[in-house]
């Protein structure tokens, strides 16, 4: 089966935020894109229409984190941001401290270190240092990059290479840049999951090795989990592995399950730079009877929900990647409207691939 997958909205929504800080055109955003990408888009444009605005940027960590720094070097603009509950439980002091050390004007309206925020934008002073060492997220970093400020750290991440990546190829080709945008690897994570418990075969086009997005690691976790990727012209194309119990030599015909339970029964992985593909490679885990051993996951809880509890419980927790992860697993969903947080299209893809296979 050929799967569209959605953008990446982690490179299109640095996109956008270069846009406006550069007053380009922003990029066209319809509602078949991330609901994540829609979010800060309309912010972005409302922001542009009106000195003073309050922005609802819902669930969308990546729109509150961006557009504090965005918002914080918008002169005479004052701009109050805010979601839903969960938002005003997610930490954000790391970020509000280091814009306040190069001159921000931001206010806490509820607990201080968290949303809502009252932003008023004043002239920054973006060639003062900022050191931000081990950062709770990285797209504080992130953020401090987009704007253009001269930030220091001591991590590695993968998302703070996209960004550094993107501002570099933006710079280059401002114009033509958005119509390049990537597929998005991490919700491939899903069909990764799919092919590990139900086999058959699927093709992802716009996916490639040397793709920015550091969750293409997903094709070499899930090779220890029996599915083999192999990459073409146009994308990457998902089928089982199959390992023979005497001489561990491929060949076919057992259930897929059967084949990567014999062939491992333990997964050591680091999510440290992956942190969005764990409740997929944890319930494929769990399903295959594999025990896996994980290591970097300080981030989980702080997601759009706590993923160590949720994918432990089974919990949906109106988290997206989680009701992805638990439908293919077979587990039953009390929200699929969340979904379309970073994939709109998925319930009709699950359904079609559903379809065929019976």
């Amino acid at each position: 089966m050929r799967i569209e997958l959605p953008i990446s909205k982690s490179i299109a929504n640095r996109l956008l935020i270069l846009q406006a800080i550069h007053g380009d055109e922003l990029m066209p955003v319809s509602a078949t894109l991330p609901e994540d990408v829609q979010i800060l888009h309309r912010a972005l444009c409302l922001i542009a229409s009106s000195p003073h605005c309050l922005i609802d940027v819902g669930n969308c960590g990546t729109a509150m984190r961006f557009l504090t720094a965005y918002a914080a070097q918008l002169e005479n603009k004052v701009t109050v941001l805010d979601g839903v509950e969960r938002m005003r439980h997610r930490p954000i002091g790391q970020l509000v401290d280091a814009l306040r050390e190069i001159g921000a004007d931001i206010e806490y309206l509820g607990e201080e270190g968290f949303p809502p925020l009252r932003i008023k934008g004043c002239i920054l002073d973006k060639d003062r240092i900022i050191t931000l060492d081990n950062p709770q997220s990285t797209q504080f970093v992130s953020a401090l990059l987009l704007i253009g400020a001269n930030v220091q750290t001591d991590s590695t991440s993968p998302y703070i290479y996209i960004t550094q990546e993107v501002i570099k190829q933006y710079q280059l080709s401002p114009f033509s840049y958005h119509l390049s945008v990537e597929k998005d690897w991490s919700s491939a994570a899903f069909w990764y999951e799919y092919v590990a418990l139900h086999g058959g075969e699927i093709t992802l086009p716009g996916l490639f090795r040397n793709s920015l997005q550091g969750d293409k690691v997903v094709a070499d976790i899930f090779a220890h989990l029996g599915v083999h990727t192999e990459y073409a012209p146009e994308g990457i194309i998902l089928s089982p592995i199959a390992y023979s119990e005497a001489s561990n030599s491929p060949h076919g015909g057992r259930p897929i399950a059967a084949q990567a339970a014999s062939h491992s029964k333990i997964l050591t992985q680091d999510f440290g730079s992956c942190p969005d593909l764990y409740p997929a490679v944890a319930l494929t885990c769990e399903r295959l009877g594999i025990e896996l051993h994980a290591t970097g996951v300080e981030s989980l809880p702080l997601k759009e929900s706590d993923r160590l509890r949720a994918v432990r419980e089974h919990r949906t927790d109106h988290d997206h990647r989680m009701a992805m992860a638990l439908l293919i697993a077979g587990y039953e969903v009390d929200d699929t409207a969340c979904i379309s947080k970073s994939y709109p299209q998925f319930m009709e893809h699950f359904r079609r691939i559903n379809t065929l296979k019976l």
